[in-house]
């Protein structure tokens, strides 16, 4: 059975012009200090990009392994690009588990 954190995203949030809220900015720190082995032990199959030109990016586990990083990196320490604008500061989140 997969876990929940607690953590619900909206997309509202994360897409917002005025920028994250407080529940966004919370789950991005979260997501950033966690190595992709915990998330997959959480029961997570892939990370939940968005940028500020509102793209958002389902991006499975297995793609980043297969880029040469390994369980134990820190996500934050992933470098991603959003492919629509270019920008670097992505928001890290997590699918829903429904």
């Amino acid at each position: 059975m997969k876990r929940s954190l607690g953590l619900a995203l909206d997309r509202k949030y994360l897409t917002s012009s005025e920028g994250m809220s407080e529940l966004g900015r919370k789950a991005d720190q979260y997501w950033r200090s966690r190595t992709i082995n915990e998330a997959q032990l959480q029961g997570y199959t892939g990370l939940r990009l968005t940028c500020g030109c509102s793209r958002i990016t389902d991006y499975p586990f297995t793609l980043l392994l297969q880029r040469g990083v390994t369980r134990h990196k820190f996500i934050g320490n992933i470098r991603f690009r959003c492919k629509n604008c270019g920008e670097k500061d992505i928001t890290i989140g997590v699918p829903s588990q429904e």
